[in-house]
This record gives C-alpha cells, structure tokens and sequence, in this order.
C-alpha cells in the first residue's frame, strides 16, 4: 500500500508568445507564424521516503522448519503474525523526496502557401521549423546511467548469490551526475545531497541527458475536384514531436542526490539501531541514452471521395505512417546468455544470473532510447447517409500495426536486436468494421393525440461493432532462471482451437478434447545459448463483436417541460467475447480464457426537460 509519499507536486507553467501573418496575392494564401515556448514544470520524485516493510512467510521445509524453531530467528514462519509484532525480512527507505525544477525552451516557425492552381486544383505546400530542446534541472541534481562512463576495471565484485562483497570496486560506476554541479543560486533548491559520493560518481552529463537537433518538416497536401460529385485529395508530412517529461523525472531518484538505505532483517521498533545492509545490489533504475535523437513520423494519405446521392457519401482512402527515434525502454543489463546457459548447466550453478549481467551492482537498468521504429498502413472505406428518416454511416478499416516495440517497452530477451522484436503490436486490428444508424418515426402530425403520443415520435438508434483480436507473445518460464521469456514454436504444430468456448482458444497440447497431443510452444532447450524461435505478436486474441441500440421518445408536460424516455441494451445480442488470455505456454492452463467482457445489460431512464 503506498503511503504519503505516492503523493504528486507538480505545478506546472506553460508561456507560449505566438503570432500569424496571412498574405493574399492572387491565387496564392500565404501564412507566416512563430511560436517561442518556456514550459515550467516543479516535481518531486515520489521515492520511498516513507519506507517500506516486506513480511514473507517462510516456505515449509526442513530448513525453514529449523527455522522456525530457532529462538533467534526473526520470523514466525507466517506473514500475518510478523507484520503484527513489526518482525521484517526486508526494509527500504529513501533519504527524502527530491523536487527537480524542470524546464524547457522551444522555438518553432511555420510558411504554408494554399496555391489554387486551377478551380479544380489546390495545393498546400508547407515546411515547418521546430527547435525541440530537451528538459533540463536548474538544480543540476539528477544523475544518468551512461554505458560510455562504466568502466570494468572499477567494477564491485559480485558473489554467485547476487550479492556485493562490500569494499570492492565503485557501487556507482556508470552514474554521471547532470551539468557541471549545482549552481550557487539553486544551492537552497538542492537539499539532502551526499557530497561524500562526488568523486564516486563525476560531473559532466548533458543537462537535458541528451542534446536534441533543430528540425525542419515539409508538408505537402493536394486536392482535386473531377467533377462535381467526385474529389481526390491526399498529402504526406513529416511530423517531430516532444518526448513527455515522464521521460526524465525519475532521474532525481538516483545517487548522490538521493540514498536509500536497506536493512535485511530486523524489528520496526529499532529499526534506528540496526546495522545498514551494503551487499545489496542496486534496484532496478532508469537511464536515458545520452546518444538519442528527435523522434519523428512521416504520416500521407490518398482518398477518393463520392456524392453518390444527394444523401449518400462514400469515401476510400489509405493511410500510413512511418516512425522512427521513438521511445522504448529495455533492460540493457540483461545477463548475457551464454555464461547463463553454460551456469545451468554446471554441476554446481549459482543461485543468481547477476554475476552475469554487464553492469556489476545493477539490478535492471531501464534505458529510455530513441531507436525504435513503427509503421502503420490502412485502407478505410466509408459510407453516410446524413438526411431523411433514417441516417447511418458504415466504416471498414484493414490495417496491418507493425514496430520493435510495444507501448515505449519490449520484452527483456535479446534487446539488442531490433529485428528480433518486430512483429505485430498490440494496438493492431487487422480487421475492424462499425456501423451506426439512427431511424426516426415520423411524429403523426394530423393524428388524434392518442395515436401521435403512442405510436409516433419513437427513435432507434445503434452502434454495431465487429473487430479482430489483438495481437500478443506467448512467454514460457525459462529453463535456465531468466524469468519468463519467448518460446520455441514446434513447426506444424495447430496452435487455435476450433472451438474457444469449449476447449480453451489456443491448443494446448494435452490431448484432451479439442487439443493436440503436441503443444504448439515450448521453452528453448536447457543446453542451448539462444534465444526462442517464436515469431514476435505471433497470437492472434478474440476478436469483439457487440451491438448497443436505444429507444427514445420525448413527451410534451407543457410548452416549458418535456419527458424523455430512454430504453438502452449494450451486448443486445448478448455475444460472448472472450478476455483474459493465458499465455504462458509452462502453465498447465495455457491457452485458457480467465474472463469475458459484459453480457446483455439494459438500462431504462426518464429525464426530465425544462
């Protein structure tokens, strides 16, 4: 449970002095503009100054059985009970709650010209300037993580339990402290630093963590009228855009402008007494790559468009975008597989991959990088009718989503490697098709009243959505104690079910009821020093398929005040889809659905209008 310390500050000031020239000569429409922004932002790290208390119970075997029964052990075996009398296995707690004044400067311009070339033809032609300046502490105090700053010969010695031997090495090689120290007006900003660790961890890092370049982006649109009835239009841009702060704000967390002191045992009531613990390994930090650059997208489209009636449109168009430089955060250190492989498979392993991992006294190290890439292409058609008593709009999208990484992360294993982690990305639908309609009943004008109060007035309206699944990796645990990782796929193995609500969606492999007698996913061999064969998103999840409709009517009271009844079902066909896919291929529950999203529900409401 988190404590005060969870608690957000972060005012925020944003200044932005902008201004717009527009110029008319003949069948040109120029536009000039600038734009200078300061974006103040003042927030603390949210780091465990509160302290936080970790009470395990202890397995049952014979070892923790002598335990147990030992006088002097500092557990009752149950997790419950030692919380009650204050008995910890582990505690942490932060020196304090830094704030980083964190600011940015940015200065864009913009020409466009809107050219009417002929009555049917129009371009916009269009370069933008943006210079994207990445944020910076007036205080200086925050540190990084830079590869280029570790050096092995400094490195702490690591013991084959993951532990440090105290005395050894720098427990901070690698750290770079931002700037060139804290500048003396901001020295009543900047409290709680442990200035005993300067010569451990240098000066010298960008002040934004990384230096970003001005950008200049082209714009280029056009628009064609056939005929009257009949358009093409299409464009293609080049778009930069600014990483958000959350990027940065989490370095105030670091060595030597925060601490963090461990104890591995002990009682609440003295934890001032104890004795620190200095053998732990670092826990896992984050680090920005002092070597990225400006993110950016190339995003063009091509349509056609269509009055086929006076009431009816139709559109076609294909749309795409193309980024690179963006945002992912892997573990960079990631134990290195072959020393891991050949301590499995030892007549004696260690207990721990750490002694393995490239940056000794790390746990993870997060890297923020721009260096991952995406693309997106669609073709979308679309269908209105706008007018009369009834009015709908149908729209069907296939599209294919592809990337190296999901949502600014990716999976642990083999990072270094971009190809290996591009596939589908979760966010892909390949396939999704949504219709609305909305059929108004005449109000029986010139009827009794009774006839135009029951019978005429009623709307029905809907939404009906059918939609692909999403894309996902299948993990399987790792035989050689590296968590949860890409599995082999066993060529020609089935991997759907043919029947999901029966049988589980994926193919299990037991060879009970709808399942093979081979599993379609296994962890990669005890033996080998590679990483499993599995192609990237290579599961395809339950599609959606849900219709919601309503009936309404409004009814008069008085010239002032009107009723409306609404009768609304969400799931009015009430369709199962399916959620909560497992897929761990270890697991005896592999391929199984835990959940489902609402069935049928219906709702009735009157409102009241005045």
């Amino acid at each position: 449970m988190q404590g005060p310390n969870f608690a957000l500050l972060s005012p925020s000031t944003d200044i932005q002095v902008a201004d717009n020239i527009t110029w008319i000569k003949g069948d040109h429409n120029f536009k000039f503009g600038m734009a200078y922004i300061r974006d103040r932002v003042d927030q603390n790290g949210r780091s465990n100054y509160t302290g936080t208390a970790t009470f395990n119970q202890v397995p049952s075997s014979t070892t923790s059985s002598n335990l147990c029964r030992n006088a002097t052990a500092n557990t009752t075996c149950y997790s419950l009970a030692d919380a009650f009398i204050g008995n910890f296995q582990s505690y942490s707690e932060a020196s304090a709650d830094p704030v980083g004044h964190f600011r940015f400067n940015q200065i864009e311009g913009f020409a466009q010209d809107s050219w009417k070339v002929t009555r049917k033809l129009n371009l916009e032609i269009g370069l933008r300037y943006q210079w994207l300046q990445p944020f910076y502490l007036q205080g200086n105090n925050a540190s990084n993580f830079d590869p280029a700053a570790y050096n092995p010969a400094n490195a702490v010695t690591v013991t084959t339990a993951g532990r440090i031997v105290p005395g050894t090495g720098n427990p901070y090689n690698g750290l770079v402290r931002v700037g060139d120290g804290v500048p003396s007006d901001q020295q009543i900003r900047v409290l709680n630093v442990n200035t005993a660790l300067f010569p451990l961890i240098p000066a010298g890092a960008p002040r934004g963590f990384y230096k970003m370049n001005g950008a200049v982006g082209p714009r280029f649109g056009f628009a064609y009228a056939v005929n009257e009835k009949t358009s093409v239009r299409g464009g293609i841009g080049l778009f930069y855009y600014r990483p958000q702060g959350n990027l940065v704000f989490s370095q105030l967390n670091l060595p030597p402008f925060l601490s963090n002191t461990q104890f591995d045992t002990g009682n609440l009531a003295t934890v001032g007494s104890l004795a620190a613990n200095n053998t732990g390994l670092q826990a896992g930090i984050s680090a920005i790559n002092p070597a990225n650059k400006n993110p950016y997208t190339w995003q063009y489209s091509l349509g056609f468009q269509r009055q086929v009636t006076r009431t009816v449109l139709i559109e076609m168009n294909y749309v795409g975008s193309v980024s690179h430089h963006q945002l992912r955060q892997p573990n960079v250190n990631f134990a290195d597989l072959g020393a891991v492989v050949a301590n499995a498979n030892s007549a004696t392993p260690n207990s721990s991959t750490a002694i393995f991992s490239p940056y000794k006294g790390y746990t993870a190290i997060n890297s923020n990088r721009f260096d991952s890439n995406y693309n997106y292409n669609a073709l979308q058609m679309f269908a209105s009718k706008r007018a009369g008593y009834m009015t709908f709009t149908l729209a069907y999208t296939f599209s294919k989503a592809l990337g190296d990484s999901n949502g600014n992360n990716q999976t642990l294993e083999n990072w270094q490697d971009l190809r290996y982690n591009y596939g589908y990305l979760s966010n892909d639908r390949r396939q999704a098709f949504v219709a609305s309609f909305v059929l108004q009943e005449p109000d029986l004008r010139g009827h009794n009243v009774v006839i135009r109060e029951v019978a005429g007035g009623w709307q029905l309206s809907g939404v009906a959505r059918l939609q692909s699944g999403a894309y996902y990796n299948v993990q399987a645990t790792s035989t050689v104690n590296l968590g949860t990782v890409r599995p082999d796929y066993v060529p020609g193995a089935r991997i759907y079910n043919p029947h999901a609500g029966v049988c589980g969606y994926l193919n299990n492999g037991s060879g009970t009821g709808c399942n093979d007698s081979v599993r379609p996913f296994v962890a990669t061999p005890k033996t080998q020093a590679r990483f499993g064969n599995a192609p990237y998103g290579v599961i395809e999840g339950p599609g959606l398929a849900q219709t919601d409709a309503t009936v309404s009517k409004f009814f008069p009271i008085t010239e002032a005040v009107r009723v409306k009844f609404q009768a609304d079902a969400f799931n009015i066909l009430n369709r199962t889809n399916f959620n909560g896919l497992n897929l761990n291929a270890s697991n005896n529950n592999f391929g199984t659905i835990s959940s489902a999203f609402p069935p049928r529900q219906l709702q009735l409401g009157l409102k009241v209008l005045f």
